[in-house]
């Protein structure tokens, strides 16, 4: 069930209050918002606006931007499949085939909202490719195995 916008904005403030009102703490209060509500929501933007003096378009440039945040929900646990070349000849591609058939449609949190997956750009483990991030640790080189795991964790 979505937060009411009111809880939601009240939320940021207060994260906004533990870690500082700069323009530069926006990367930061982002992170925290994403862990706490497992998106940014547009009320969240708002409540940055307000409490930093960023615009929502700029928020949304940042959140766009950057494959760790998203504007729609997301499951508790995330898997982020590399698809960066070297990633891709060592069999990335083979392995987000089997995360679509283990964990659902691609961005969409499971019916339980546990986990949800996703392809992002570089991890920076090309020297361990393919590789991935489970709740934000590196699965490197991620193995098909992991991904039966992370299915039967959930089941």
């Amino acid at each position: 069930m979505p937060e009411p916008d009111a809880a939601v904005m009240n939320r940021v403030r207060t994260l906004i209050d533990e870690t500082g009102s700069e323009r530069t703490q926006l990367l930061e209060v982002l992170h925290k918002v994403q862990a706490e509500f497992q998106h940014i929501p547009r009320a969240a933007a708002e409540a940055i606006e307000q409490a930093m003096n960023v615009p929502v378009a700029d928020t949304y440039g940042v959140v766009t931007f950057y494959d760790l945040l998203t504007e729609r929900p997301v499951g508790r646990s995330v898997l982020r499949i590399c698809e960066d070349v070297p990633c891709c000849l060592h069999g990335s591609e083979e392995l987000a085939r089997e995360a679509e058939q283990r964990l659902g449609p691609e961005g969409q949190p499971s019916a339980d909202g546990a986990v949800s997956w996703t392809r992002c750009a570089c991890l920076g483990l090309c020297d361990r490719a393919p590789a991935a991030l489970y709740e934000e640790k590196p699965l490197a080189p991620l193995h098909h195995q992991d991904i039966a795991s992370i299915g039967d964790r959930r089941a």
